[in-house]
């Protein structure tokens, strides 16, 4: 009876070992391929698949125990049948743990590349942006430099009009002024007497200095 049960029992634990290897060479097929944030459905299946399996064969190898235990005639052979189902356990259970944390260091590496090109991406995006705002910015200083100086140079032009137009008012009023004053004397009985007098007195004086000047030259030619 004893012989059977273990039979059975470990056709068991070799069906399990089969379906386990099935399912591991799936997930180690996960590896060779990008892995997302988060764990995708697949990858969370066959996780929730394996260690159902590795529970169940744990349980199968257990009862082998007890099988072996219970049974004092025991042979060599199937100690050593458990001996190895125990083995291929324990190796399988450590294949699963090492893809399993391949597969979280290939996650958690491509979570870091994609953090720090997200980052870089997000920095030229500001610079980009900070320059555009500095072209604006700078454009708008510009404008109001350029306004500035439209200003200033009006501000000139229109001083430079208004001095115009102020020595031009003050150059007809001369001219109005000097037009009364010789106006006024014209009107002034004997005034045209006395200006003609002088002018005469002038001409008379001019004469007389330009005779003088005249002899003067000959004599020191002549005595020369």
């Amino acid at each position: 009876m004893s012989s059977a049960s273990f039979t059975q029992t470990r056709n068991s634990a070799i069906s399990f070992e089969n379906t386990t290897q099935l399912l591991l060479s799936r997930f180690s097929k996960l590896q060779q391929v990008g892995h997302s944030v988060e764990p995708d459905a697949e990858e969370t299946g066959l996780v929730g698949q394996i260690s159902d399996v590795l529970a169940k064969r744990e349980d199968v190898v257990a009862r082998l125990g007890r099988i072996c235990d219970s049974d004092i005639n025991i042979s060599t052979s199937k100690l050593q049948q458990l001996q190895r189902h125990r083995e291929i356990l324990a190796a399988d259970r450590s294949s699963f743990l090492k893809i399993q944390a391949r597969i979280n260091d290939e996650r958690n590496r491509n979570n870091l590349l994609f953090l720090v090109q997200s980052d870089i991406s997000a920095h030229k995006q500001r610079n980009v942006s900070l320059a555009a705002e500095n072209a604006n910015e700078y454009a708008l200083d510009e404008g109001r430099r350029v306004d500035a100086a439209n200003s200033f140079a009006e501000r000139l032009l229109q001083q430079a009009y208004e001095t115009r137009d102020e020595l031009l008012s003050q150059r007809a009023f001369l001219q109005n002024a000097l037009s009364r004053i010789q106006g006024t004397i014209l009107t002034i009985p004997g005034i045209n007497v006395l200006v003609s007098r002088i002018n005469t007195r002038r001409k008379r004086d001019t004469m007389i200095m330009a005779t003088v000047i005249t002899l003067c030259i000959l004599g020191l030619y002549f005595s020369s």
